[in-house]
């Protein structure tokens, strides 16, 4: 069994929508564990856009699936959301990382897990706080406390 950790990102249309909308498609092709609740954030990196919403996910993989089979997939799912990739890191209608794949380290030229800025991330690390799988990640990896950025429960600014 391999545990796949993913967020999802979105700051066009429908927010609330296409996380919705991704969590399912999702479901058709990983079992679900558990999800984060959604979290609203300022952009970071390419500051001139929408605030986000973030969720993040816990799948459980019932056959060995590689990390670089999920990722083609996630980008299938994005891409059928609408999304386009015309500036880097700018608005986007749905987003989905790899944050974790088990507890394992990768690096290949189109893939880094555990992604390689989450832990600088406050959208990122406050939600996967809430995973109970959470417990395992921290005796492996160190999480930060404090971030340069914030963000806040969906309806709670």
């Amino acid at each position: 069994m391999t545990d796949l950790i993913l967020s999802t990102g979105t700051n066009l249309g429908d927010r609330e929508q296409y996380l919705e909308e991704a969590l399912k498609d999702l479901c058709s092709h990983f079992p679900h564990i558990q999800s984060s609740r959604i979290y609203e954030s300022s952009a970071v990196d390419y500051e001139d856009q929408p605030d986000f919403l973030n969720q993040v996910h816990h799948f459980l993989l019932d056959k060995k699936t590689s990390a670089d089979e999920v990722l083609k997939i996630i980008n299938q799912i994005e891409h059928a959301h609408g999304r386009k990739r015309l500036i880097n890191k700018g608005p986007r209608t749905l987003d989905i990382d790899i944050l974790f794949y088990s507890l394992e380290t990768l690096e290949s030229p189109n893939l880094t897990i555990p992604h390689p800025r989450q832990f600088q991330r406050s959208f990122i690390v406050t939600p996967l706080r809430e995973l109970d799988y959470f417990e395992t990640l921290k005796k492996k990896f160190d999480f930060p406390t404090s971030f340069d950025n914030s963000c806040w429960l969906l309806g709670n600014r």
